[in-house]
């Protein structure tokens, strides 16, 4: 009873985002106006196309400014945003840059009728040559078609991910310049190399027993299959850089799968601005990692609300797990409300679960761990958003934290949860903009505490450009200007190849304050637009050791070019 007790709570006082629009909602209008360009705001194309380029293995970026402790393991896809357009939409944009650092986007968005939406991403991050004679390559693939009629309604979902990173060059003792050696992992040879793939596909399915289009009530069916995979490879005379192998002496071939199927089943209620959805469902899973194979069932109820009514929006999911899984428990909301030239927004979240399946049980050729006393960990996290568009200096405020208790954690060639029990980050950001004629100032700032200091506290950023028309018939748009920068010192953490994750505790080498200088000029002509950024203009006032290596967090300069086009039918 204490079990549905909790689930019944937290769906009753929590009514996850968008996971409660049914096909018949009354939200299928345009998200895509005329003036949208799939690179972003004029001011900023060299930002969205030309990310800044950090050294550092995997997904973590400490320049970010919303950070988890859970961007320290491996990176997963990371959902699109559902869009419409009542007319076919179609876009792409491309930058190019140094090192043969390339990135770009495919969007297809269309209404093929009144009542079936589609949309469609290809997305490609790659380079050769960044990291040091290294590279990565990274490719998502996302489908969306949703369809309705007077008794029935779907929602289609298929996505794929696949991440290929090699590690080459000197990840032990990389020494970039004076007072910066790191000590990393011991892979040395070129041919060291990590890839991820991931496959989704989701099927919600929805049976009204009512033909009103504006009340609906009925079942809901969804069918889910994910399947995640990771390789490690390597080639060499491992047991001299590792001291024993477990299968091979030449070879690493590492591998773990996980693949789970779900099936959803449960009753929704629409009325007008109002969806909630609630049920139980049941998951299978299976765990393959070369002589490990492991597998269970579990059973879990599920509610989710989505409502819109009078200027308020409310998304919101609950999960409990009570078989398999025990206690294993999901609560987020997003909640948003406009006043006036005033936008007020807040994300919460509650999620408590086991270790994942390949940090409970790994066997590697280099590597192996078994662990037995695993406990629930908790993450709890919190985002506040205040966004004012006034007409003199439009500005917004950001604030979040993240709590983290007992969190896996890799440390020594394992991972524990009974050191390091309490993760924690805090953080507040301010920015604002100021145009006078053709005159453009941008400026934010950031200051963030961490366990550890892995992030940097202070993150300060501006820019001043020109922003007006170019020759007498201004359709030639410009913004050309400098953006500068400053970094403050934090802890370096080391990085393990192997499982392609973070390891705590902290190696006491610390990443010193720094400046950046950063030139950018775009254009835009209506749907086409382009840009050159040359970063990191700074680096070459330093005179660095070598001139890069992997976990070393800043690339020297770089030129980039990029173009965009967007065109609506």
């Amino acid at each position: 009873m204490k079990k549905w007790a909790l689930f019944l709570l937290v769906t009753s006082f929590c009514p996850l985002i968008g996971e409660a629009q049914s096909p018949f909602g009354n939200y299928f209008q345009d998200t895509l106006k005329p003036g949208h360009r799939i690179s972003g705001r004029l001011d900023s194309v060299d930002a969205n196309l030309a990310s800044y380029q950090h050294t550092l293995p995997g997904d973590f970026n400490p320049f970010q400014f919303n950070f988890s402790f859970s961007d320290l393991s491996t990176g997963w896809l990371k959902p699109q945003v559902r869009r419409f357009s009542s007319i076919p939409h179609i876009a792409f944009e491309y930058s190019m840059g140094s090192k043969s650092a390339q990135f770009g986007k495919i969007t297809y968005t269309q209404a093929i009728d009144s009542n079936t939406f589609i949309q469609f991403d290809y997305i490609r991050n790659s380079t050769l040559g960044n990291l040091r004679n290294s590279s990565f390559e990274r490719n998502t693939v996302q489908l969306g078609v949703m369809h309705r009629s007077k008794f029935y309604g779907t929602i289609l979902d298929v996505s794929f991910y696949g991440n290929n990173n090699r590690l080459s060059n000197g990840l032990l003792g990389d020494s970039i310049r004076e007072g910066f050696a790191l000590q990393f992992q011991e892979v040395e040879k070129q041919n060291a190399e990590n890839k991820t793939k991931e496959l989704h596909i989701d099927w919600k399915n929805y049976i009204s027993f009512t033909k009103d289009s504006l009340q609906k009530i009925g079942v809901i069916l969804q069918p889910r299959l994910d399947i995640k995979n990771q390789r490690y490879l390597e080639q060499d005379t491992l047991p001299q850089i590792y001291g024993f192998t477990n299968y091979d002496t030449a070879n690493t071939a590492d591998y773990w799968e996980l693949s789970s199927l779900k099936l959803n089943g449960g009753f929704f209620y629409k009325n007008r601005g109002f969806n909630i959805e609630a049920g139980v469902g049941t998951r299978y899973w299976d765990y393959d990692n070369l002589v490990i194979h492991q597998d269970t069932t579990e059973v879990h109820g599920f509610a989710a609300l989505d409502m819109h009514v009078r200027g308020y929006s409310l998304n919101a999911l609950a999960n409990y797990t009570f078989v398999g899984a025990n206690g294993e428990a999901r609560i987020m909301a997003d909640a948003k409300k406009a006043f006036g030239k005033n936008i007020f927004s807040a994300n919460g979240a509650f999620i408590r679960q086991y270790p994942e399946n390949y940090q409970r049980s790994y066997y590697g050729n280099t590597l192996s761990y078994s662990w037995t006393d695993k406990v629930l960990s908790t993450r709890t996290s919190l985002k506040l958003n205040w966004t004012n568009q006034n007409r003199f200096v439009p500005f917004f405020l950001q604030a979040y934290t993240e709590n983290n208790s007992k969190m896996p954690v890799f440390i020594q060639n394992k991972w524990r949860q009974d050191t390091l029990t309490s993760l924690n980050v805090l953080g507040i950001q301010a920015g604002f903009e100021y145009s006078f004629r053709k005159l453009l100032v941008q400026g934010r700032a950031s200051y963030r505490e961490s366990t550890g200091d892995i992030l940097p506290n202070w993150l300060i950023s501006g820019r001043i450009a020109y922003n007006g028309g170019l020759f007498k018939a201004k359709k030639l748009k410009t913004v050309t200007g400098i953006e500068v920068g400053y970094i403050i010192h934090y802890q370096l953490i080391d990085f393990v190849p192997q499982i392609n994750t973070y390891t705590l505790p902290f190696t006491g080498r610390q990443f010193n304050d720094m400046m950046k200088l950063h030139f950018f000029s775009q254009f835009d002509l209506g749907y086409f637009r382009w840009f050159i950024r040359v970063e990191n203009i700074e680096q070459t006032f330093v005179k660095p050791t070598h001139f890069e290596g992997v976990g070393y967090p800043v690339t020297p300069l770089q030129l980039r070019f990029g173009v965009s086009w967007d065109f609506f039918n």
